[in-house]
């Protein structure tokens, strides 16, 4: 079906196009001309129309046309001169610029204005203030660390420390600039998800922060420092690392699998070197690699805890311990004169940051109700008496062994007894009463002192009048006639979860011990007694308003390294 309405014909000639950077001086008046000016801005305008000559049959000389277009008002009455030249001049204007001709202008020389700037910021004697993006972190801005710089490299721009090329000449940052693409500023990188990879940057900070290569040895590539510890944005301490930067990397479960995938050439499950005497543990054959998106929702349980198998022993400690009949009724009492009751604080005291217990040791903890007497005779409910001493059973055996010279200096520094003739009457008197309780030899004695146990009573069954190492102690046969006993020596851990950080101040505000750790029905060694993470959570979450960051607890490189330590002999990346 045809058209009964032709699409008329564009008037392509006359159509003023918005990509010319100049325009007609008359077009705001509606009159603009049909040539325009030119790409330089300088006007065209001659006459209305160019006439064409047309010769009739017959004729010899022919005449001129006007050729002037119907959008222009069609042919004119008048007609073009003899000469054919148009009767209708068009007057000169003024081309003006068009708005893309301003904005490629305004373009043009804030980029040049650009280029000299950076050319005198960059050359000048100020140039780290002027590249500066903003303020330094306070330890980056100290001077010790401007000066440690400055012994390892000899530059004394601070910015060089980590940036390689504010130590260079400014011709040289173009280079700098292109390998800068290539290396985290990439368009394409920008939409990355997860932290940028590392650059050469690193090993800058890597100069100073010996051994705190990222992370774990399983990760699929090595990210940034930057990526995590953002600089530039304060002149106090820096900020600490965002919870979201790690969830990039453990929510991730395709990262996660390529890590487990990794694994299985990178880790040859080595003990967890932990710095206390905690058991050690082994690291997981595919590292740490659970996919994590909060603390409250998927975090696992400690690996402590998880890792507990039915009647597995955990606590390997030989020493024998009873939390529950310690704490039983809110506590044994003193032995008199003082009529305080035991509870955890007696025992367990932290340390100077209030962050972790102290050990516990028999001199600090345990002698006042557990002294070490074994003669009745020197020892009353207000006088200990000889006491064995306590630590090295080489040092106990030698002390039993030597009785009569333990008797005679306790005579003299207890008793007051300095005369030779009543040391011996008082030293053979106290021998003879010791080996008329046990009705037996010194042998005996030797080793009752040694394998008695709770019950005052010897593995064969014979009955002792006071308990040996054995109450607390594993001991052993001596390995030969003469030999020692064996003592196990105890493993009391310092810390259990060496993975995280944790301040028992903090959390002793509004707690009991016995809150988190079950300690009151405890009544195994190997009990571990550590709070499960749902115990955590009740307050580290979104409903119990406390702080659950990942940074909260854990920190994330894999070694220990020196910050500010002894200068090392390399320079920042090139």
């Amino acid at each position: 079906m045809s058209d009964p309405h032709p699409t008329p014909e564009f008037p392509e000639k006359d159509y003023i196009r918005p990509n010319h950077d100049w325009a007609c001086g008359r077009t705001c008046q509606g009159g603009s001309c049909s040539v325009g000016p030119s790409p330089r801005g300088k006007c065209r305008a001659t006459y209305e129309c160019a006439p064409r000559l047309e010769t009739k049959p017959g004729e010899s000389k022919g005449h001129w046309m006007c050729t002037r277009a119907k959008s222009a008002g069609g042919t004119c009455d008048k007609g073009p001169f003899p000469d054919g030249t148009c009767c209708n001049a068009v007057p000169k204007c003024q081309p003006r610029l068009t708005l893309r001709g301003i904005r490629k202008r305004v373009t043009l020389v804030t980029i040049l204005a650009s280029l000299i700037a950076l050319y005198i910021g960059i050359g000048g004697s100020r140039r780290d203030d002027f590249i500066n993006p903003g303020p330094i972190s306070s330890v980056h801005a100290s001077d010790h660390f401007t000066k440690r710089h400055a012994a390892m490299s000899g530059d004394q721009s601070s910015c060089a420390a980590c940036h390689a090329s504010a130590g260079k000449d400014g011709g040289q940052w173009h280079v700098q600039a292109v390998e800068a693409f290539k290396q985290g500023l990439a368009p394409h990188d920008w939409t990355r998800k997860g932290p940028l990879e590392a650059s050469p940057m690193d090993q800058s900070c890597l100069a100073c922060h010996q051994g705190m290569d990222f992370h774990q040895a399983n990760m699929p590539s090595q990210f940034a420092c930057h990526a995590c510890h953002k600089e530039h944005v304060t002149d106090g301490a820096m900020p600490e690392v965002d919870s979201g930067l790690c969830i990039s990397c453990h929510g991730d479960a395709t990262l996660m699998a390529k890590a487990r995938e990794q694994a299985k050439g990178a880790h040859s499950t080595p003990a967890e070197d932990s710095g206390s005497v905690a058991p050690p543990r082994q690291r997981p054959a595919t590292g740490y690699t659970e996919v994590i998106n909060s603390f409250h929702t998927d975090h696992p349980e400690f690996r402590q805890l998880r890792d507990l198998e039915p009647g597995q022993v955990r606590d390997t400690n030989p020493l024998k311990f009873n939390h529950a009949y310690h704490l039983k009724d809110g506590g044994l009492p003193f032995p008199p004169p003082s009529t305080e009751q035991l509870d955890c604080r007696h025992c367990h005291e932290r340390d100077a940051r209030g962050e972790y217990q102290r050990p516990i040791t028999y001199s600090q903890h345990c002698a006042t109700c557990h002294p070490l007497k074994f003669d009745p005779g020197t020892s009353d409910e207000t006088h200990l008496g000889l006491l064995l001493p306590h630590g090295d059973p080489y040092y106990v055996r030698a002390f039993v062994r030597s009785l009569p010279i333990q008797y005679a200096e306790y005579a003299r520094t207890q008793e007051g007894i300095t005369q030779a003739e009543a040391l011996k009457k008082y030293v053979d008197s106290k021998v003879a009463n010791l080996e008329g309780s046990y009705q037996q030899s010194g042998e005996f004695l030797e080793r009752a002192v040694f394998f008695a146990d709770h019950e005052s009573k010897l593995p064969d069954g014979r009955q002792t009048p006071f308990n040996g190492c054995a109450t607390c102690h594993e001991v052993t046969d001596p390995k030969d006639t003469n030999g020692t006993p064996g003592i196990a020596k105890p493993a009391t851990p310092e810390r259990w979860m060496t993975l995280g950080s944790f301040n028992h101040d903090l959390h002793s505000k509004g707690f009991k011990c016995a809150d988190c750790h079950n300690v009151t029905v405890s009544e195994k060694t190997s009990d571990l007694n550590l709070p499960s993470i749902k115990r955590c959570v009740d307050c580290h979450s979104p409903k119990g308003g406390i702080d659950h960051r990942c940074t909260s607890c854990h920190t994330y490189h894999h070694a220990k390294g020196s910050l500010f330590g002894d200068p090392v002999k390399a320079a920042p990346a090139k």
